[in-house]
C-alpha cells in the first residue's frame, strides 16, 4: 500500500506564495483575553478567493482562528529588506492587523519590514493598524532564500577614492602637524 506523499515546499521559481495567518484570543479570564499573532503556514490549502476567517478551536481558554487568502508576493525591488530578514537572528513575517471592538483583522502579510511599514508611502499607516511579527516557516525562509539568491544585487559601495593631502586634512579639520611644532 503506498503512502501519501507530503505536499511539494518547493516554491523556488515562485514569485508569490498562499499564507494562512493563525490567530487567537486566548487566556483562561474571559475579561483578560487578548488578541495575538500565533503564526502563519504555507500552502496552496490556504488560497482562498477572497480573505476569510476560519475557526481552528474553541475552548474556555479561548478561540484560535486561521484567516486564508492571504498571498505574499516578492519583489525584486525589496530583496535588500528580504536578506536583512533572513540575516536577522530571528526571520519574519509581518503582518499588518487593524484593531476594532470585535477583535483584530490581519490585512496584509509581507516579509519586507519597509513594506509592512509602508515607508514608501506618502501617507501613514491609520492608527488602528498595527505591524506584528512572527517567526517565519522553515519552507518559507527557504522560499525567500532562493529568491534573494536569484535576484538581488548587492548595492555597489563607491570607491573612497585617492587619499587625501594633508593639506586637504588640515584645510578641513584648521589643524596642521607642522602647527603645533
Amino acid at each position: 500500500m503506498a503512502g501519501t506523499q507530503p505536499e511539494e515546499t518547493d516554491w523556488s521559481g515562485a514569485t508569490q506564495l498562499s499564507l494562512g495567518v493563525i490567530v487567537g484570543h486566548l487566556g483562561a479570564d474571559p475579561s483578560r483575553r487578548r488578541w495575538q499573532a500565533l503564526g502563519v503556514v504555507a500552502g496552496q490549502q490556504f488560497e482562498a478567493p477572497r480573505v476569510e476567517r476560519r475557526l481552528m478551536r474553541s475552548g474556555d481558554d479561548g478561540d484560535t482562528f486561521l484567516w486564508v487568502g492571504f498571498r505574499c508576493r516578492l519583489h525584486p525591488a525589496h530583496t535588500d529588506d528580504y536578506a536583512y530578514n533572513l540575516q536577522g537572528e530571528t526571520p519574519g513575517v509581518y503582518i499588518v492587523v487593524s484593531t476594532h471592538d470585535d477583535g483584530f483583522r490581519p490585512r496584509q502579510v509581507t516579509l519586507s519590514l519597509d513594506e509592512a511599514q509602508n515607508t514608501d508611502a506618502t501617507d501613514l499607516r491609520s492608527a488602528d493598524e498595527t505591524v506584528l511579527t512572527v517567526p517565519m516557516p522553515p519552507e518559507v525562509y527557504r522560499w525567500v532564500e532562493h529568491f534573494v539568491l536569484d535576484h538581488h544585487v548587492p548595492k555597489k559601495r563607491k570607491a573612497r577614492g585617492k587619499k587625501r593631502s594633508r593639506a586637504m586634512f588640515d584645510a578641513e579639520v584648521g589643524d596642521s602637524v607642522e602647527d603645533t611644532k
